[in-house]
């Protein structure tokens, strides 16, 4: 089933779903057997967070309860960034099983082999991904930082891809196409809608728009079916930056929700959006998102609009912190334009392979790109018999100049690569004059773990917050300090930025440890000054657990088990997120960081892979990859989500996530 495909502006019809009183998942799917209500976040946190989300639900899906997975009972499910990368195209997914998409489940550590081996199937070889496993996406020197660079110049340069696309276009080719959830047309622009069902596809978007029921390009709904874990209510956050909050020029960002059934900011921040409205009150069926409001009609909202909202723009915005990594790479070949043709030489082969398959695919004929691609072709073949060649002639063929290069990247500086969409406000559905586009960005850039997302739904009784941090959980100078400048004893302890400010605090300094927002007029970290959701007494006991669950108040460095703590929270009012106060949640936080107990389980030879356990540099910092490395390899991504699926289910750390499911809705 398709939609018609929009070219100029066209008139659609639309729910808007009001925020006003609270949000609940049971108001939009009905999610039977859900024992103890729970929602999982992955956090944000590029290749790194999508390859421990990975081995999280590989986790989830590993632990039986009630005779089903825990994956099939959990409630919801919160992403950001690289969270949603593998959160989210798990749930649409449509072209791999379950068991390759995720990899199977290896229970003993010591049955992990560095290469293929007989006696050993495939998930626990380590250089090795099977076929439709999702860390085959990041397997690649194109999806590294300069491959990035390079192929989006390209995507500008020859396909037309407007700068506040390029990301977007980046996730889409490279993330979701291999799950089968990105359809770009000829300008590579995303060709298609999402839903959950087809009944509320049928309800929400078929029925209002009898025009679109044309069968033209991809509509993804929840995966479903034989061999399929049941998906849970899955939530997307990313941001919209609002002007205005305070007395200073700053931009704060106002959270935003995707989900199958809505997208919009559905509380209440402050703030105006680039049309000086104030933004929040709910969402609009998420295919209409990015629009122009033409006023109510028999209880709908007529929209203008020029293609639908795509999972390539939800997912692309909640991981757009890269944006600004392509930024600073045009800037240096602006004025270095032979850096862009060496790092264009260096990804050649992979280069000219990609290139082949889009002109292919999209049967492009465009003659400066069909002889890009094939000089491309002759430099790899030279390469191919020990001639290494530069692409620079390839390039220089194709029309583009050092010179040209470098007026191009100057330009695509000034255009911007910060996502641009149709912002209005579901509280304000009339026609607005002039109408401008609102900037957007990642999620993780307010807020990281996804927390507050997955509480502004108030049928979600417990948690379970993955923090895949580039942060390693290590002691500090300073602690936790009250309001009467008292440290709090046991404290501490430095994790990652963005779990103090869902306590009120903001994140470790070296000099003053963990201090309050409250009563500090100018916070160093203004972005997340209002992401408070629980009490902020309750900071310290998280800090103390988590060091005291990984044996580091015994043994401080020893981190002989995995950093868990759970708590009983009681959810303060947020209106910025939408978030009702007054009730209480379990919440069992997962902190990623390195575990003894597994590392000992591991062959000699995996052990020597990994290098010295207590050298926090040893394997790229194994398992905090930095953020910006964005290319893994097959090894890196299989010791990281074996290692973040083994402190979910492993025979010792089990019980704490059954419990979880075990309590009381």
């Amino acid at each position: 089933m398709g939609i018609v495909n929009f070219t100029g502006q066209h008139t659609v019809n639309a729910r808007v779903t009001s925020s006003g009183n609270g949000l609940r998942v049971e108001q939009f799917v009905d999610l039977p057997d859900t024992p103890g209500n729970v929602g999982i976040c992955l956090s944000g946190g590029g290749s790194r967070a999508m390859t421990a989300g990975m081995g999280q639900l590989r986790a989830l899906k590993q632990l039986q309860l009630n005779g089903k997975s825990l994956l099939a009972q959990t409630r919801a499910l919160s992403t950001v960034s690289g969270g949603s990368w593998v959160g989210q195209t798990f749930t649409y997914l449509t072209n791999a099983s379950d068991d390759a998409f995720l990899n199977r489940y290896v229970e003993d550590p010591g049955r992990l082999v560095p290469t293929q081996t007989i006696g050993h199937d495939l998930s626990e070889t380590l250089d090795t991904l099977p076929e439709g496993n999702l860390g085959r996406a990041i397997d690649s020197v194109l999806f590294s930082p300069l491959g990035l660079g390079v192929t989006a110049y390209i995507l500008w340069k020859f396909l037309s891809v407007p700068s506040h696309m390029l990301w977007q276009t980046l996730v889409g080719l490279n993330i979701l196409k291999s799950c089968g959830l990105y359809a770009p047309s000829d300008d590579m622009a995303p060709d298609s809608l999402f839903s959950f069902d087809e009944g509320v596809l049928k309800r929400d978007v078929l029925i209002p728009n009898p025009g679109l029921a044309q069968a033209q390009n991809a509509i993804h709904l929840v995966a479903e079916g034989s061999g399929r874990e049941r998906r849970p209510f899955a939530i997307c956050n990313s941001a919209m930056f609002v002007s205005g909050v305070d007395q200073g020029d700053f931009q704060y960002l106002a959270p935003v929700q995707s989900t199958a059934f809505l997208t919009g900011i559905i509380g209440s921040p402050g703030g105006t959006d680039a049309n000086g409205l104030t933004p929040g009150g709910g969402g609009v069926t998420s295919f209409a998102f990015n629009s122009q409001p033409e006023g109510r009609d028999a209880g709908l909202v007529k929209l203008e609009q020029t293609r639908q909202w795509a999972l390539t723009d939800s997912i692309g915005t909640s991981s757009a912190f890269y944006a600004e990594t392509l930024m600073n790479l045009f800037a240096d070949w602006e004025r270095n334009p032979d850096r862009f043709f060496d790092a264009a030489t260096d990804v050649g082969e992979d280069l000219e392979r990609w290139l082949k398959e889009v002109v292919d695919d999209l049967g492009i004929t465009d003659k400066p790109l069909n002889k890009l691609v094939e000089g491309l072709a002759r430099v790899v073949q030279r390469d191919k018999l020990r001639r290494v060649q530069s692409v620079k002639p390839a390039f220089e063929n194709a029309g583009v100049t050092a010179q040209e290069l470098a007026d191009d990247c100057h330009e695509i500086r000034l255009e911007g690569l910060v996502p641009r969409y149709g912002y209005w406000p579901a509280t304000h559905p009339e026609p607005i004059q002039n109408f401008e586009d609102t900037a957007f960005a990642d999620g993780g850039n307010v807020e990281n773990t996804g927390v507050s997302g997955l509480l502004a739904y108030a049928d979600i009784d417990n948690l379970i917050a993955f923090v895949n941090s580039a942060t390693p959980m290590t002691q500090g100078n300073l602690g936790v300090f009250d309001t009467n400048g008292t440290e709090a004893p046991g404290t501490r302890v430095i994790v990652d930025n963005q779990i103090p400010p869902l306590f009120g605090y903001q994140p470790y300094q070296e000099d003053t440890g963990y201090r309050l927002y409250a009563g500090d007029a100018d916070p160093e970290t203004k972005v997340m000054r209002f992401n408070q959701v629980f009490p902020s007494q309750a900071f310290a006991e998280l800090l103390s657990g988590l060091w005291e669950h990984s044996g580091n108040a015994q043994n401080p460095g020893s981190n002989q088990r995995p950093a868990v703590c759970r708590q009983t929270l009681r959810v303060q009012a947020n209106p910025w997120f939408g978030i009702a106060g007054g009730r209480t949640v379990g919440v069992l936080w997962v902190y990623n960081n390195r575990v003894r107990d597994w590392y000992q389980r591991l062959s000699p030879e995996v052990q020597e892979i990994l290098g010295d356990f207590d050298d926090p540099a040893s394997f790229s910092g194994f398992p905090h990859y930095r953020t910006i490395d964005t290319a893994l390899d097959a090894t890196q991504i299989n010791l990281l989500a074996s290692l973040s699926a083994w402190v979910v289910a492993g025979e010792d750390n089990a019980a704490s996530v059954l419990d979880m499911y075990r309590s009381p809705a």
